[in-house]
């Protein structure tokens, strides 16, 4: 296994052959997160009913693994500020919160409409980094932002069948789940100042796994060996999601990185629908449409 080394946005190099790379690694990271979404999807049908901490549990562990054994970045991990600053444990806390609220509603939301609503992170982040870190707002970015909510109002409200239109608790906790995903984002922006990348994803993946090994401790001598080679493999691809995409970042500008990580909700919607016979109404199709447009703008930052 290569050695993943650190990396932070930067603008787009001028030889072609990094771009590819760039591209090469980002479109890596889209497909790592699309298998586990639809992992996660997988583990939790009623074929095999597995509760959400587990895949959670496996998560945090294999990233506690690759950033320790396979992580090099230009600062070091250290791994004692994640037990002794404040910070640190804030930022394991609502990775934690918005991590378990994705794993918790991909089973019953289905893959493609929870990671759709997932993604509104974006647009929560943006509002967030105006009020929190002073970040401009435009009228035109605030414009794609109001259309990003009505998105979610379409996504989360109509029923598949027409014959209402309310938001359901599996809706509310993932749009929580986006909440706190968004804060993570700002935890994020501060605590590059002070914490290299490995630090920082170390505390998540520590303040992740210490309450899920409590939570499901009664629960793993149940596993059997398709259950762990499964579970191993989701948490796999998602780390190697996560820390591909911050290497793709380093070769590509941020509209460009930020533009193919599009993929990731658009392909896993597809995956349900062919693999889980997901469904969406039309004004849910239309929402989703709605969320991924506004995305991308806020991403691109020309908005």
């Amino acid at each position: 296994m290569k050695m993943l080394t650190e990396s932070t946005p930067a603008p787009p190099p001028s030889t072609s052959e990094s771009t590819r790379h760039g591209i090469v690694v980002m479109l890596l990271s889209v497909l790592g997160f699309t298998l586990n979404s639809l992992l996660l999807k997988y583990l939790g049908s009623s074929d095999r009913p597995i509760s959400a901490s587990l895949p959670l549990l496996f998560r945090a562990g294999v990233g506690m693994i690759i950033v320790l054994a396979f992580f090099r970045g230009k600062r070091p991990t250290r791994i004692r500020p994640v037990f002794t600053e404040r910070r640190l444990f804030l930022r394991g806390l609502s990775g934690l919160l918005g991590t378990a609220a994705y794993y918790w509603t991909v089973p019953t939301l289905g893959a493609g409409k929870a990671t759709l609503i997932c993604n509104t992170y974006v647009v929560f982040a943006a509002l967030l980094a105006a009020l929190c870190l002073g970040e401009s707002l435009t009228p035109r970015r605030f414009l794609w932002l109001t259309l990003a909510f009505v998105g979610i109002v379409l996504l989360t409200g109509p029923s598949l069948d027409g014959s209402g239109f309310s938001v359901g608790w599996n809706e509310l906790v993932a749009l929580v789940g986006a909440l706190t995903a968004a804060w993570s984002v700002i935890l994020i922006r501060q605590l590059v100042k002070d914490h290299s990348v490995g630090t920082i994803y170390l505390a998540q993946c520590v303040w992740i796994f210490l309450p899920m090994l409590i939570f499901t401790g009664k629960e793993l001598p149940d596993l059997d060996l398709s259950d762990v080679l499964l579970l191993t493999l989701a948490g796999t691809v998602a780390g190697y999601g996560q820390l591909a995409m911050n290497q793709g970042y380093r070769f590509l500008s941020v509209s460009t990185g930020g533009s193919l990580q599009m993929l990731w909700p658009v392909l896993t919607t597809l995956g349900g629908i062919l693999f889980f016979d997901e469904k969406f109404a039309l004004l849910q199709a239309i929402g989703a449409v709605l969320i991924l447009g506004a995305i991308w703008r806020v991403s691109a930052r020309k908005a």
